[in-house]
């Protein structure tokens, strides 16, 4: 966020310690946090015991992050089942109903005198939790917080470590599909993905101008700032203090610990507990997500002492990397690229819970109508599409055609029908590998890191795709030529 610094160091001087480090791209990883993060940091200059202690988060001497690619965070003692991996109280967190003062949007336009001296969290829209967070995330650029927090020195100092921990703001911005260009968008061939960079577009649109007008206001009501800073470079700010958000905050709720709910949920951003990266929970193999998370302590409309808390789901080994299930805004894989900057690794042979349901899913078209489908079910409508397809399908062997024909025409799923299904997933799948045509270029767009990011995360989802349309037609296929029972 270099303009920031650059014209408000005299108003606000801010600095941070030297924690420099470089990025290394990874191939994909399990989050945002291990793929994006700079993995060329040297792990000893950055200690996850001081940052606890900066964050009063327990324990304090038994997590370290991983220095490969894929940063993560281990364990250096194991954890039974149920015991506490990382314990942070909330008030170590941005939390979104805590916005610096300065930022003083409400809904009507106008600013409450009072506001940062009410805590009551009727007064923020839940809707506008991104938004507040990010004023958050931009407060530590203009180092102007006035929080009254306990040990505020050791908070500001663990929050401007945890900051230069940060992904690289390029790499970060590349990896989010709602700042790729038509190209690389067309290329996905994802109508899901496409529409959803569509909302996200203009929902970003709104939430940037809003903290652009706000950080204009601040800056231009500080005298010491004597140089006028382009609105888009503050835009560019804005989008890279939301695009931390996008990818770290997390929600809890606010209840009791008999469930009352007494208020919307809380979204905050958790510096140490953004480190753990995603795996899933509906699978029971190794690489499963082996903890969770929720808030402890908290009373009736107070969280003064309430703590996030990470515990084990199951015993965690020494050296072990602890996994989290990041929710349905990690499934499936278009979304979680949405959502995070990254796309699962999958394994469609896993074992699963028999209660949850799929993991990823993929779009298949069939006479102009589109399907989600997984590898172990057929939707119904698509067997009425490919039921009426078979009966129009002049290549179909008569005689076969005549022993299914009533149960074709009542729209079930048959050996035939699920043949015409098979053969067009087939088809879709490799049509995912098929590489488009690339456009023409003035320069080597193969050269920039941020390019060959997004293409590569492009290029991960398509697999994705094709993987689990290739399974969906060898299942159907195995329908049409069961194998023969064995006798006894």
């Amino acid at each position: 966020m270099a303009p920031l610094k650059k014209f408000v160091n005299a108003a606000f001087t801010a600095t941070a310690p030297n924690y420099q480090s470089t990025f290394k791209p990874g191939s994909g990883g399990s989050s945002i946090g291990s793929t994006s993060l700079l993995s060329g940091l040297d792990v000893a200059s950055v200690s996850l015991e001081e940052m606890c202690g900066l964050f009063k988060a327990e324990p304090a001497d038994n997590l370290y992050l991983t220095s490969n690619d894929e940063r993560g965070v281990c364990l250096y003692k194991p954890v039974k089942k149920g015991d506490v991996v990382l314990s942070i109280p909330i008030s170590s967190c941005f939390r979104d109903d805590e916005p610096p003062r300065w930022y003083e949007h409400l809904e009507n336009g106008e600013a409450n005198e009072d506001e940062h001296d009410i805590t009551d969290y009727e007064r923020y829209s839940p809707s506008g939790w991104a938004s507040r967070l990010a004023a958050s995330v931009l407060d530590l650029e203009l180092n102007n917080s006035e929080g009254e927090v306990q040990n505020e020195n050791d908070l500001k100092k663990g929050r401007e470590m945890w900051q230069s921990m940060l992904p690289d703001e390029d790499i970060l911005r590349a990896s989010l599909p709602v700042h790729w260009g038509e190209e690389i968008v067309g290329s996905t061939k994802c109508t899901a993905l496409e529409l959803a960079i569509d909302s996200a577009y203009f929902a970003r649109a709104t939430t940037v101008f809003t903290l652009t007008d706000e950080l204009k206001q601040v800056l231009e009501d500080n005298k010491d700032v004597k140089e006028e800073i382009a609105t888009a470079d503050l835009e560019r700010e804005c989008h890279d203090a939301l695009d931390i958000v996008q990818t770290r905050a997390c929600r809890v709720e606010r209840a009791t610990e008999d469930g009352a709910q007494w208020g919307p949920p809380l979204r905050i951003l958790a510096p140490i507990f953004d480190f753990i990266n995603h795996a899933s929970s509906r699978t029971t193999d190794q690489g499963s997500a082996n903890a969770e998370f929720g808030v402890e302590n908290e009373q009736m409309c107070d969280m003064h002492e309430a703590k996030l808390v990470v515990r084990a789901l199951r015993d965690i080994d020494e050296g072990e990397e602890v996994l989290i299930d990041y929710g349905d805004s990690a499934r499936p894989a278009w979304r979680c690229l949405t959502s995070y900057g990254f796309v699962p690794d999958y394994d469609l042979n896993a074992d699963t819970n028999d209660e949850e349901p799929i993991e990823n899913v993929a779009e298949l078209w069939m006479n102009g109508l589109r399907f989600d489908v997984d590898p172990n079910s057929v939707p119904y409508d698509l067997v009425e599409v490919a039921a009426a397809q078979t009966m129009l399908d002049y290549s179909v062997d008569e005689e076969e055609f005549a022993k299914e024909e009533e149960e074709i025409e009542n729209g079930m799923l048959t050996p035939l029908v699920a043949r015409t299904i098979a053969d067009r997933a087939t088809e879709a799948a490799v049509n995912l590998v098929i590489e488009t045509e690339e456009g023409d270029s003035e320069e080597d767009v193969w050269d920039k890191a941020e390019f060959v990011q997004a293409a590569s995360l492009e290029n991960r989802l398509r697999w994705s795709q094709h993987e689990v349309l290739m399974k969906f037609a060898k299942n159907l296929r195995g329908l049409c030529n069961p194998e023969p029972e064995e006798e006894d």
